[in-house]
């Protein structure tokens, strides 16, 4: 499970993110995790349930929003959705496609500070 890996490192970049801002609990960790990324969000989720204990995420909560898979087509520069990964440009058919989103695993955004303050500070 490659994913317990994925969330040691991503509680080391939310430690940090909480030391930068003062210290503060960390409310949220928000992720963008694409469709093709190779990461089962429940068992990213699972880690960090059992792995955030301790941790300067403790109590808060990890958010992911599924980004989906978009090509852009070489030949006439249509963008798409592929159904059921099929590649192939919705508008012409050519197969001569480049990946726009859909890879991505990444921290949008964490909030880090007190749960009462709306100022509570955003860290990247």
């Amino acid at each position: 499970m490659h994913e317990a890996s994925l969330m040691k490192n991503l509680l080391a970049i939310v430690e940090q993110a909480a030391h930068d801002e003062g210290g503060g609990p960390v409310r949220v960790v928000h992720l963008r995790l694409g469709a093709m990324a190779g990461v089962n969000a429940d068992a990213l989720r699972f880690a960090f349930d059992v792995m955030s204990p301790g941790t300067a995420a403790e109590g808060g909560r990890l958010e992911i929003e599924d980004v989906p898979l978009r090509v852009r087509c070489r030949k006439c520069g249509a963008e798409s959705l592929p159904r059921d990964f099929v590649f192939a440009c919705g508008s012409c058919g050519s197969v001569e496609l480049d990946i726009c989103s859909g890879r991505e695993m990444a921290v949008d955004y964490i909030l880090v500070g007190d749960e009462g303050r709306e100022d509570a500070g955003d860290t990247a």
